[in-house]
């Protein structure tokens, strides 16, 4: 929040000089392309990235804008850490990836908690992930917004009875405050031909 006053008093100064420059120099042609951009003054303003510094747990958060591309490297890279925290068993990965009121689908995990609680007690007792290939992804992003989907190839038991085979997994992850979370989480089997 304190970057962000910064910025924006740090921007109105930057245009209010550039403004008083360009009233000062009235010789100058009408062609000429200002020398500062709008995003190039809130770049300027903000400090550098080397000097930012975040919490394990805040490694996700992002302040400024992230473009379409960001936002899908962030959530592929989300995606495969998911993943990893599963054949882990990480339980503190887990619950900084998914969000308090996540829907879990596709998993029939019996139990009254949510189902964030009951899907990573599932990941840690139930679920061995031993190996997985990701085949294929496909994301859309939208504001605050993105679906994934990943087909993957597994080696897997729930429950020591063998999981092994072609899944599907589609995440709905959002945005809050400064951190991507998982809020929906779909897996099934691909249907073999």
């Amino acid at each position: 929040m304190k970057i962000t006053i910064l910025a924006s008093i740090t921007l109105l100064f930057i245009t209010l000089g550039n403004s008083g420059i360009q009233a000062q120099t009235p010789e100058k042609k009408d062609t000429e392309t200002p020398q500062t951009t709008t995003v190039a003054a809130w770049r300027n303003a903000l400090p550098p990235q080397s000097e930012v510094t975040a919490p394990a747990a805040e490694a996700d958060a992002f302040e400024g804008e992230e473009t379409e591309s960001q936002v899908e490297n962030r959530i592929l890279n989300l995606e495969q850490r998911l993943l990893e925290a599963l054949r882990q068993r990480d339980q503190a990965t887990l619950k900084n990836l998914l969000a308090d009121d996540i829907v879990i689908a596709g998993l029939n995990i019996p139990g009254a908690q949510s189902d964030k609680v009951r899907f990573i007690d599932w990941a840690q007792k139930k679920l061995e992930l031993k190996s997985y290939t990701v085949q294929k992804t496909a994301i859309r992003v939208f504001p605050l917004t993105a679906v994934v989907t990943v087909h993957y190839k597994r080696q897997a038991s729930i429950a020591g009875a063998p999981s092994d085979g072609d899944f599907i997994v589609t995440g709905v992850w959002v945005k809050r405050g400064k951190q991507w979370q998982a809020i929906s989480h779909h897996i099934s089997p691909v249907a073999k031909m």
